[in-house]
């Protein structure tokens, strides 16, 4: 009985944490903002220009075209890049308040361009110092009415560096204008043990007034 309370007031406490941890998202204009109503269904975007009102994204190579409408939406919403435009692009973005050491949790959906080759879309993905990482898609089946999104996860350590979160399309074969797609982007701070910790230790004496109500209605 004492354990089953203990496991549930731990989940209470990390339950209790995520909100803090989905506050602290870093990165701006994760979901690429739609723009005003009658915008077109994509807008190619090339080397040197920013995306978006805000301009938090820059693209740095190539080109890629921001999809409004033109297919399925990723599930959080807001607008996605085929990765590709008019030949392979790359993003980034500057993340302020990074901290060396700090543990990271880096999230976005997935998906790839449906009308053409290769079937195999590939995204290069990096932060500063701390992650660098290929993640591919496979898009058979895919279709602009369902694009069967993809979201990926990672876990990593941030040890320094410039801070620049950055999506490249490293996709190999294809005419080189049908690409992987991206879609909600998040990345936030993981709070660490200590913390939790201290949630469990907040919950402990409402934990021991319910304990206390439990056993008086057994008696």
């Amino acid at each position: 009985m004492k354990t089953r309370h203990c496991k549930h007031l731990l989940s209470i406490a990390v339950a209790s944490c995520m909100p803090l941890i989905a506050s602290a998202g870093l990165v701006v204009d994760g979901d690429f903002a739609p723009p005003p109503d009658g915008a077109p269904s994509f807008t190619t975007i090339y080397s040197g220009a920013t995306i978006g009102g805000v301009g938090a994204w820059t693209v740095t190579q190539g080109s890629v075209d921001v999809i409004n409408g033109y297919w399925e939406a990723p599930p959080g919403g807001g607008q996605s890049l085929d990765m590709q435009g008019n030949s392979p692009g790359a993003i980034s973005q500057t993340i302020s308040g990074l901290v060396a050491g700090q543990q990271y949790l880096l999230t976005f959906d997935i998906s790839g361009n449906p009308d053409g080759e290769p079937t195999i879309k590939t995204l290069a993905v990096s932060l500063g110092g701390g992650f660098a990482q290929d993640f591919s898609y496979n898009d058979t089946g895919t279709t602009k009415t369902s694009m069967n999104w993809a979201t990926e996860s990672e876990l990593f350590t941030y040890s320094g560096g410039s801070g620049v979160l950055q999506f490249q399309d490293v996709s190999v074969g294809g005419p080189g204008y049908y690409g992987a797609v991206l879609g909600d982007v998040s990345l936030t701070p993981v709070p660490e043990p200590a913390t939790i910790i201290s949630g469990v230790l907040m919950l402990l004496p409402f934990g021991a007034s319910t304990l206390r109500i439990l056993r008086k209605r057994v008696a």
